[in-house]
């Protein structure tokens, strides 16, 4: 099953401390790994008063780097000062983090160079050679099985290996575009949904979830036709007591509820 959540990339554009942007992104990767997620989105969210592609990627370089296992970090990205208050947030402690539990044989690795038809590998610790089949040109973080030293693709390992991250720059009506041409069941949330209560969800195995920025509610992005965008427009959290929720608590509010419905 493919599920995802998707963010824009002003996400953390309300707050102006590095460390609060990180922390933030932090709730993101938590609540995506609980609820095992296999991908999260940023699409471009132009916005004048702010560098919205550079807050994008930002965004998508704290999320890999915290989905990347501990052993690997320093080999993946070195130094890098951007991350210096990644302390600050929580670890994920999933499958592919507790590799004392769960065992070495399935690891991240970061591709060194290639040769002929082989990659040269390493997980931080120690270098693999392994064929170059479902490898993606580019790619720099990929996971193998050690023991029969090939690649693997981590949504048929037996158990949870975290997610992948993809930012989109071209915005989001082509995102949802994009999605629907690929058969995805598109999920937008907002305050002006349908209550939860009310809808008796019926999805496919390839799942979207979308949600607005701090600023704007998927409607404001899209305009009068915004309902054609998506096959559900849910409230998750009907009635609510509060002026507005924070995207990174609607992000744990839906993921609940949704897992609660069966959807995810």
């Amino acid at each position: 099953m493919q599920k995802m959540i998707i963010i824009p990339s002003t996400f953390t554009a309300d707050e102006k401390n590095l460390m609060l942007r990180t922390y933030k992104i932090g709730l993101i990767a938590r609540a995506s790994a609980t609820f095992g997620m296999t991908d999260i989105g940023v699409y471009y969210d132009p916005d004048p008063k702010f560098d919205s592609h550079g807050l994008g990627k930002f965004i998508v370089k704290v999320l890999k780097y915290i989905n990347t296992p501990p052993y690997l970090r320093k080999t993946a990205f070195g130094k890098d000062d951007s991350l210096r208050y990644i302390g600050v947030v929580e670890p994920l402690k999933t499958p592919h983090h507790l590799d004392k539990i769960y065992g070495r044989r399935y690891r991240y690795v970061y591709v060194i160079k290639q040769r002929k038809r082989n990659l040269v590998v390493s997980d931080g610790e120690k270098q693999y050679r392994v064929k170059m089949d479902r490898y993606k040109e580019g790619e720099r973080i990929i996971v193998i099985d050690t023991y029969r030293k090939k690649i693997i693709d981590k949504k048929d390992l037996p158990f949870y290996f975290g997610f992948d991250v993809f930012y989109y720059n071209k915005g989001l009506r082509e995102l949802l575009n994009s999605l629907r041409k690929r058969g995805f069941c598109i999920i937008g949330t907002s305050k002006y949904g349908e209550s939860i209560k009310k809808i008796d969800l019926k999805c496919n195995s390839k799942i979207a979830i979308i949600f607005g920025s701090p600023f704007k509610g998927l409607r404001e992005m899209l305009g009068s036709d915004f309902e054609a965008y998506f096959d559900y427009f849910i409230n998750t959290v009907p009635e609510q007591k509060v002026e507005t929720i924070r995207t990174e608590e609607a992000v744990f509010y839906t993921l609940a509820v949704l897992r609660l419905k069966s959807v995810i």
